[in-house]
């Protein structure tokens, strides 16, 4: 059954992604996040070339329609997404920048609409609602009017475009997948992080950020998981997904990553998990459901 198979590399992604939040907090103890970010995708970008060596015993060369989606893929998933997220959370507490971040499935179904024809059915529409529903319980410990109190500030529109560019990242990828001058995922994943992390650096040093690290066991443990786990494994699976399944359902799992971070803080920091969590886990667990419901409509 390698839709099973498919779904169960989404959920696992997608609760990598939210052991990446704890994971952060350990690569920050000593180390600006600016500088964790960059390490985290030098190193995945060398566990991809290792990868993409081993399994074609070379690195597939790109013509230049594929170049110019892998430097826009790299711009979208890695370059802007980081830069968006380290400027946003200056000003923006946690929980309200991640309600925000991980309203990328729902630009991802309206691009999916727009771009690709793709039709929906009702009880997907209410899929997709109670996700939103879910995390925004999960998020706000149960009071959502504290959670949406504050007005919107350029913090916000930061992490807006945070969710905007990790949702043109899932379309581009979709596109080039199925286009005339198709990319495997782990091609896909391999060469936009790549091309991700050189303009991160660039960007990095003509911003003056310093470059000093500080080389602890926090700092190793915790980009060996960033890279490894939350980046190698997880994009290669949502991507395949993507190709698979589609950019809607697959982009719709993002919405259990913020339960799975609460459930990892549970376990690794001793962290409460209350009755919203709960609440709020059903809701999202069933959105996702609907959402998927049909799916031979939502390709």
């Amino acid at each position: 059954m390698p839709n099973l198979i498919t779904y169960l590399k989404l959920l696992a992604a997608v609760t990598a992604w939210g052991g990446t939040f704890i994971a952060a907090k350990y690569a920050v103890i000593e180390n600006s996040v600016e500088m964790a970010a960059l390490l985290r995708f030098v190193a995945s970008s060398i566990l991809l070339l290792i990868i993409l060596y081993r399994k074609h015993g070379t690195f597939p060369a790109l013509n230049r329609f594929q170049l110019i989606y892998i430097t826009l893929l790299g711009l979208s998933g890695i370059a802007i997404y980081n830069l968006f997220f380290f400027f946003g959370l200056q000003t923006v507490d946690a929980g309200r920048g991640a309600l925000i971040i991980t309203s990328n499935p729902l630009w991802v179904a309206l691009g999916s609409a727009v771009f690709f024809g793709q039709r929906f059915r009702l009880i997907n529409i209410i899929g997709l609602l109670f996700c939103v529903l879910g995390v925004s319980i999960v998020l706000s410990k149960g009071n959502l009017p504290e959670l949406f109190s504050n007005g919107i500030g350029i913090g916000e529109l930061a992490l807006l475009g945070c969710a905007l560019s990790w949702s043109t990242y899932t379309l581009l990828g979709k596109y080039i997948m199925h286009s005339a001058h198709p990319i495997s995922p782990l091609i896909l994943v391999t060469y936009s992080c790549i091309s991700g992390t050189i303009i991160l650096a660039v960007w990095l040093l003509l911003s003056g950020q310093e470059m000093n690290i500080s080389p602890t066991m926090n700092l190793i443990g915790a980009i060996g998981y960033l890279s490894a786990i939350g980046t190698v494994a997880g994009f290669i699976w949502f991507f395949d997904a993507v190709q698979k399944l589609g950019a809607t359902q697959s982009s719709v799992f993002v919405f259990l990553v913020p339960v799975s971070a609460i459930i990892f803080g549970y376990i690794l920091l001793d962290e409460k998990i209350t009755l919203s969590l709960f609440i709020g886990a059903i809701l999202i667990i069933s959105g996702v459901y609907l959402t998927n419901k049909h799916n031979r409509s939502l390709k």
